[in-house]
């Protein structure tokens, strides 16, 4: 039979041989069929039959296994951990970023009256975070840890479906002043320029409005109080309003021109009182050169700043105004306080400055070499806090600063800075200098 000539032949084994006959067997077909004539097959002999090749042993490449039943699934969401982490969704509307910003610096002072004080300070332990929820709303929240004090800075939500218009809602930065508005992580200096510390507004509870193109930018708001200001005795709090408009004729890869200015009102709470004072530019030092101390009976005040700078790679060139008028109710007279700034940096390693035309301001180096990117920098700084009755001071800075930018996230900074004040708030001259010194890491 057929079964026996496929076993003998070695086409199949004697156990497969045996299945197929007891299966024959049960189904009853045992016996040739006698009216068929037999046929014969022509059946190759072992000896004839081509050899097969040899087994294989196979082969899986564990990174590149796919099956039909079970294909790989699309990501939801897209993880980024470069300088931060940060979750998107890979239609856009939801984003999370965690991120912060650790400053460690150290100060010497060559002090003549006033003293300063020598030493090592946790400049800033920040931790923020931001996202996106249904495409069109944002949220920020950035608290700092120096000092070992939690203090509120930017705690926002925003919405962005108005296109081109920007609503934000919280506390955040009063749109004023160039060095304001430039995030303190991407300055060129340790520490902001004396008129911009004294006399521009920071952080307060308000509601924004802003706009941009692809050379200007616009921003206007209504702010009340800070986070932990308020008047004595649950009294009324301040009130003000803020605008700040900038443009950039000249916006290429290797040269930029930016232009702007910035207008700022602002009512007294019922104390009825403000105050302008800064420390030389160091933040380890606390102690205040200028001061006018308390002014009382201030109905309200009022600010102008008018900004520009000029980038041509690898050069910039930055300067600023602010003069803030002070009514008072009494007999007073009226007061003026004003102050400026010039400075000028050079990346020597040939980087570009980048820059943000919608918000009007400078953004981070990107280092294009192995080594990181070098820049000298030099700023020359002025504020007089001194008119009619009030003798606040004067006092003008010469700061020289040099920056090592490792990579995108961490950089060294050194600032050495020259001190006149003539007169202080006490009416005496003295030239500090000052030697210090940052580790910055930001993500």
């Amino acid at each position: 039979m057929l079964m026996e000539m496929l076993r003998d032949n070695g086409t199949i084994t004697t156990e497969q041989f045996e299945q197929l006959r007891a299966a024959a067997t049960r189904s009853g077909a045992t016996q040739p069929v006698e009216s068929a004539p037999a046929v014969p097959v022509a059946v190759p002999t072992r000896a004839a039959r081509a050899p097969l090749p040899p087994r294989q042993p196979l082969e899986v490449d564990a990174g590149a296994v796919h099956t039909a039943a079970a294909p790989k699934a699309a990501s939801d969401s897209d993880v980024e951990t470069r300088g931060g982490l940060s979750v998107k969704s890979d239609d856009g509307r939801f984003a999370f970023e965690l991120g912060g910003s650790l400053w460690i610096d150290a100060a010497v002072y060559d002090d003549e009256r006033t003293p300063l004080g020598d030493g090592m300070e946790l400049r800033r332990g920040r931790v923020s975070l931001a996202g996106r929820l249904y495409e069109h709303w944002e949220f920020q929240a950035e608290y700092d840890f120096a000092g070992n004090e939690a203090e509120v800075k930017d705690a926002f939500i925003a919405y962005d479906g108005l296109q081109p218009l920007t609503l934000k809602f919280g506390h955040f930065k009063e749109p004023f002043s160039l060095e304001t508005q430039t995030s303190g992580s991407n300055l060129t200096f340790m520490e902001r320029a004396l008129p911009v510390r004294a006399l521009s507004p920071g952080r307060r509870l308000g509601l924004g409005v802003s706009a941009g193109g692809e050379r200007w930018g616009a921003a206007t708001g209504v702010f009340g109080e800070a986070v932990g200001e308020a008047a004595a005795d649950e009294g009324d709090s301040g009130l003000g309003a803020a605008g700040r408009v900038t443009y950039a004729p000249i916006m290429l890869d290797d040269r930029i021109l930016h232009l702007g200015g910035s207008l700022a009102y602002r009512r007294t709470n019922d104390d009825d009182q403000v105050r302008f004072r800064t420390t030389p530019e160091t933040g380890v030092a606390g102690a205040r050169l200028v001061d006018t101390r308390t002014i009382a009976d201030v109905s309200d005040t009022q600010a102008l700043g008018l900004e520009a700078a000029v980038a041509f790679t690898p050069l910039t060139v930055q300067g600023e105004y602010i003069r803030t008028g002070v009514n008072r109710r009494s007999d007073h007279a009226d007061l003026t306080f004003d102050g400026w700034y010039v400075s000028a940096s050079w990346l020597i390693t040939g980087e570009a400055r980048r820059y943000d035309a919608e918000r009007g301001r400078f953004r981070s180096i990107k280092p294009q070499h192995a080594y990181g990117a070098w820049e000298l920098a030099i700023r020359y700084s002025d504020i007089d806090l001194s008119d009619h009755d009030i003798a606040g001071g004067r006092q003008q800075d010469i700061t020289l600063g040099l920056n090592w930018y490792l990579n995108r996230n961490l950089r060294f900074l050194a600032n050495y800075v020259h001190v006149d004040a003539a007169p202080n708030r006490n009416g005496v001259n003295e030239t500090p200098n000052i030697f210090q010194v940052r580790a910055q890491l930001d993500f």
